[in-house]
């Protein structure tokens, strides 16, 4: 029994068709890139299946170009997962999935695809997102690379006792599994600590939920960790087997001195000479092994420390706005090698070449507070230096600082091949655009 829904659009193909599993979320420039890869004759019949606990989201979708089956499922039941692809497992080709909160739905679907399909274990996806699991991994096989933790389960004083007894201040208390920096929070004395914990475990529940996440929330204390912040995507084939992207530098919101933990900036190409880079490199491909990602795209952060580097934290996916920021900079299409990667093609990736400065932004309140305006956004529209503009706040709403659960009221890319040019929009962003809170 074929599935129910498709686009009027659909064509027959004489060919029996092959499938691109997406799991839960299909995002518009996937479908563009489906389309490129069937331009290729070993893909003319290479279909989109999006497995999603949301139809409605797709219900209007059509294009006569991708041949689209939208798959209700329900990823609590393994009965309900097994029934919705068995009319596509013999075919399925790749299987992709663009986003963190996405991976835990992954994880359902692995014992369901068929042996050729080509993805990380289950073991390594779920310490890909996780950062309990994937500090106990790098501790385990490189601890050089890992900042020392604990994790917490209440705000209690023996809690703290234990904390105090494992780490030295300042440190830094997180969510496990949470992204965008939601409910970070930096600690300098007890004080302090006692207080972020309480605020942690007194939210925590309510952004899971908020957020989409169906996973058990988990807290962790780590080292802070002093240094400028950076980091890389590449893609692994094999285990060993990587190919490195060009770095990314952040300014993070410490360094416009507001206490939160958002990425305010980012931007390529970095200062870092050719011997960073390749120590860079190396960390990251201790990280990815040591959770043991295969058949991946993965995205991540780093410190550079007076001890080296540390990571933050890794995720099998592409990096936030990197799609645009490689495209204009080096010419690299991000998401088409992404694509081409899990269907057990070898991305392109080249000797990269600097084509374009290139600065991604996210607009976050300095206090808290009613949002008046953002001032400056009008200078973006139109401007053709921009090559991606998103505002999701409005007048009168109210606004949290992302350790308290916020999000960015704005986000936008340039890029300029013209250093001067470039210079002159970087400034005049920084000087002119920025959110205008009301207590």
């Amino acid at each position: 029994m074929r599935p129910p829904v498709k686009p009027a659009s659909f064509r027959l193909m004489q060919q029996s068709p092959r499938y691109l599993l997406v799991v839960e979320f299909a995002p518009a420039s996937l479908f563009e890139v489906v389309k490129q890869i069937r331009q290729r004759s070993s893909y003319a019949n290479l279909e989109m299946v999006v497995l999603t606990s949301e139809p409605s989201k797709y219900a209007t979708r059509e294009d006569g170009d991708v041949p689209l089956w939208i798959v209700p499922c329900a990823y609590n039941d393994d009965q309900k997962i097994d029934a919705a692809l068995a009319p596509f497992r013999d075919q399925i080709t790749g299987v992709i999935c663009r986003g963190d909160k996405q991976v835990q739905q992954l994880r359902r679907v692995l014992p369901f695809l068929p042996p050729n399909v080509q993805v990380s274990s289950d073991g390594a996806l779920a310490a890909s997102v996780n950062k309990r699991l994937m500090r106990a991994d790098f501790a385990q096989h490189f601890p050089e690379i890992t900042p020392h933790f604990i994790e917490v389960h209440d705000d209690s004083a023996p809690t703290v006792g234990r904390v105090e007894a494992a780490l030295s201040y300042p440190v830094i208390v997180k969510p496990a599994n949470l992204a965008s920096s939601i409910l970070i929070q930096s600690c300098h004395d007890r004080a302090q600590l006692q207080t972020a914990l309480k605020n942690i475990f007194a939210e925590i529940v309510r952004i899971y939920k908020a957020e989409g996440r169906h996973t058990q929330p988990q807290v962790i204390v780590e080292e802070y960790l002093e240094g400028d912040f950076y980091s890389i995507d590449a893609y692994v084939r094999n285990a060993g087997e990587l190919q490195y992207l060009p770095p990314v530098a952040y300014i993070p919101a410490k360094q416009l001195g507001i206490d939160d933990f958002f990425l305010y900036k980012r931007f390529v190409p970095t200062k870092l000479t050719a011997h960073e880079i390749e120590a860079a490199n190396q960390t990251v491909a201790k990280a990815i092994a040591s959770v043991g990602l295969v058949h991946s795209s993965a995205h991540v952060e780093l410190v550079l420390t007076k001890h080296g580097w540390r990571v933050i934290e890794l995720g099998p996916r592409l990096g936030r706005f990197r799609h645009t920021m490689y495209k204009h900079a080096y010419g690299i299409d991000h998401s088409l090698n992404d694509t081409l990667l899990h269907l057990g093609e070898l991305p392109h990736v080249g000797t990269p070449q600097l084509k374009a400065y290139c600065s991604a932004y996210s607009i976050y309140p300095h206090q808290e507070g009613v949002l008046r305006e953002i001032t400056g956004l009008d200078f973006l529209y139109g401007n053709p230096a921009v090559s991606y503009l998103r505002v999701t706040a409005q007048s009168g709403d109210y606004c949290h600082f992302a350790k308290n659960g916020g999000h960015s009221l704005a986000e936008f890319v340039v890029n300029s091949a013209d250093k001067k040019t470039y210079d002159e929009l970087i400034r005049h962003i920084e000087q002119n655009i920025a959110a205008v809170i009301e207590k």
